[in-house]
């Protein structure tokens, strides 16, 4: 008796790759990075079917749009690029860290943003502000007569007059467009309940953000993998089917 053909796993393929990929779900435990926003991987995502090659993708990186028109550099569209356009790295012209991964370009300016920057959202809040943060595609001191430097009101340090922030006009408040405005709290402390009731509060917000996403991932993922499964047992159905019979007359 003749032993089965093991059947392979369903796999997909992304232009930014060499080798197919196929569904993973990363642990935290795992420490793995997106290669191409260059953040953690946890969740639903996607990983090459090489054991030696650690290439992964958040299942949203996987999905970028190759073009896209953004309101910092109306001028020109942007193009997503898998792999820096000047060599080994380049400076995001938004948040102004390097990257080594995907960008959208504008080759015509040598204007490049992370795609983790390109689709943050124009308005944000803060627990320790009372209105909401604007994003500005540059600082408000740009382009001021007396060369004065915007600091960012979380971390304290100056900002490059082209930098994005998030603003508060009204009572010139701003922050860095990252880590300062979303994810580290430099509030000096507080004394006894009211800290923990605060980080409390402040640590359940994200985590109910975090559980959010992950769960839209794992939902996209499990139907993009049961579609692969079905058009792959189409194939193979194909194969034994009757061939179809031919009536000349």
């Amino acid at each position: 008796m003749a032993s089965r053909k093991p059947v392979n796993r369903p796999s997909v393929r992304h232009p930014s790759h060499n080798h197919p990929l196929r569904v993973f779900k990363a642990r935290e435990e795992d420490e793995v990075v997106c290669s191409g926003c260059e953040l953690e991987l946890t969740g639903q995502a996607f990983k090459c079917i090489k054991s030696d090659c650690d290439y992964f993708l958040h299942k949203s990186c996987f999905e970028l749009p190759r073009e896209t028109s953004h309101k910092s550099h109306p001028d020109h569209s942007l193009t997503l690029l898998h792999s820096p356009p000047y060599g080994e790295s380049y400076t995001c012209d938004a948040c102004g860290e390097y990257g080594s991964g995907f960008t959208y370009n504008c080759s015509e300016c040598q204007y490049d943003v992370h795609v983790g920057c390109a689709f943050i959202p124009e308005t944000l809040e803060r627990e320790d502000h009372e209105h909401p943060l604007t994003l500005l595609y540059n600082t408000p001191c740009k382009d001021r007569e007396d060369s004065a430097m915007f600091t960012c009101d979380v971390c304290e340090e100056d900002m490059s007059e082209n930098l994005w922030v998030y603003y508060c006009k009204d009572c010139d408040y701003g922050t860095h467009v990252h880590s300062c405005a979303v994810y580290e709290d430099h509030e000096p402390k507080k004394s006894g309940g009211e800290e923990e009731e605060e980080e409390e509060g402040s640590s359940s917000a994200v985590s109910r953000m975090k559980s959010l996403m992950k769960a839209q991932d794992e939902l996209a993922a499990v139907q993009l993998e049961c579609r692969m499964k079905r058009d792959a047992n189409n194939a193979i159905l194909g194969l034994y089917e009757e061939p179809k019979r031919r009536y000349y007359w």
